[in-house]
């Protein structure tokens, strides 16, 4: 399947926005507190409005297992939940700019694939 790679963009940044509106997201989150592998899975019900989106989202998501490095998933995972690209940089030490090239990288392989 083709991607169109403004659609799938503008899903990845849009996404948080159709999962679960109650959450609140912090982005004073750290490294050590992203990567750890300890957390308890978070259990969220399931809203029938936004079927479609959380199945693109699962197929997205196997596509960028298959085709990314490690790096781009996380990017893939951070921003779909909402976090900035500014924080998205600091997590991964690099600039806000660069953040937004490691997307557009990963948009690449998608619309490849």
């Amino acid at each position: 399947m083709s991607y169109d790679k403004a659609t799938v963009k503008a899903f990845i940044l849009n996404y948080h926005n159709t999962i679960d509106n109650k959450v609140t997201r912090y982005e004073d989150i750290g490294i050590d507190e992203f990567f750890n592998v300890n957390d308890q899975a978070e259990i969220h019900e399931l809203n029938n409005s936004n079927v479609e989106d959380v199945l693109f989202f699962n197929e997205l998501e196997a596509i960028v297992e298959r085709v990314a490095t490690e790096k781009e998933h996380n990017l893939f995972l951070l921003l779909s939940n909402g976090v900035s690209f500014k924080k998205t940089g600091s997590i991964f030490g690099v600039k806000e700019q660069r953040a937004r090239q490691m997307l557009n990288q990963l948009l690449d392989k998608l619309a490849k694939y």
